[in-house]
C-alpha cells in the first residue's frame, strides 16, 4: 500500500508483506509473539495517514486517511503512535532510536508505553522475516556511545529484546542533565517493566519522578 509523500508505507507494507505471505500457523506464532494492536498516527508536511497493525488476533493491516477509516474491521489499538515521516524511516533503519525520539518529543504515545518501547525489536524482527527469503539477517540493534556503553550493557539482558530500548532511555537521560529534568518533570511517574525471557521474568523500574539523578533513572 504506497501512499504518496509517505516514505515510512513502505514499513507498514514490509509488515503487510510478512503476514500475508506467512502459513496461517506461522502468522499465529507471530501474532502471539506480540499480542498487541498497534496504531500509528504519522505525519509529513501535506498531512496525515493511519495505520493499524494488528498483532493481537487475525495479524492484518489497513489503513486510510481517517483514524476510523484505518480502524475499521480492526480490535481497539492498545497503543497510539504519533510520528513524523521521516522519524519513522529512520528509525526502521536504526538511524535514531525510538526510545531518543520519545524523549525528545518527536514520538508521542497514548496507550501502553511498553508496547512503544518494543517498536524498534518489532520492525527488526518482522524486517528479519522479510528478508529471510534469501537475503542478509537483519541489522544489529544500534550500540550506544562508547561514553555510555558500559551502563547501557549492565541494563540490557540477551534475550530480552525490549531491555535494549530501556538501556538506550538510560543513555539518553544520562547525557543531557537539562534534558532529563524536563522530562522527569513532564513524566512524573514511576514504571515497573516485566519482561519475558530465556531466564523467565525479569524486571526494571524506570524512575522518572523529578529530581531523580541519572544513575537513578533504570
Amino acid at each position: 500500500m504506497p501512499i504518496e509523500g509517505f516514505a515510512s508505507s513502505a514499513i507498514i507494507d514490509q509488515l503487510t508483506h510478512v503476514l500475508t505471505s506467512l502459513s496461517a500457523d506461522d502468522r499465529k506464532k507471530e501474532v502471539n509473539k506480540t499480542k498487541a494492536v498497534y496504531a500509528f498516527q504519522v505525519t509529513n508536511a501535506k498531512g496525515k495517514h493511519f495505520f493499524v497493525v494488528d498483532l493481537k488476533q487475525a495479524g492484518k493491516v489497513t489503513d486510510g486517511a481517517s483514524e476510523a477509516e484505518a480502524a475499521k474491521g480492526q480490535p481497539k489499538p492498545d497503543i497510539t503512535i504519533t510520528i513524523d515521516d521521516g522519524t519513522f524511516v529512520k528509525i526502521s533503519e536504526g538511524k535514531t532510536t525510538a526510545a531518543g525520539e520519545f524523549m525528545s518529543g518527536k514520538v508521542k504515545i497514548k496507550g501502553n508505553m511498553m508496547l512503544g518501547m518494543k517498536l524498534e525489536p518489532l520492525l527488526k524482527r518482522f524486517k528479519k522475516l522479510a528478508e529471510s527469503l534469501p537475503a542478509a539477517p537483519a541489522a544489529k540493534a544500534p550500540v550506544a556511545d562508547e561514553a555510555s556503553g558500559a551502563a547501557a550493557q549492565e541494563i540490557a539482558v540477551k534475550g530480552y529484546e525490549g531491555s535494549v530500548v530501556i538501556a538506550q532511555i538510560a543513555q539518553v537521560l544520562g547525557a543531557d542533565e537539562a534534558k532529563r529534568q524536563s522530562v522527569l518533570k513532564s513524566t512524573n511517574a514511576i514504571f515497573q517493566i516485566d519482561l519475558n525471557g530465556p531466564q523467565g521474568v525479569k524486571s526494571w523500574v524506570l524512575n522518572l519522578k523529578p529530581g531523580a539523578s541519572a544513575a537513578d533513572v533504570v
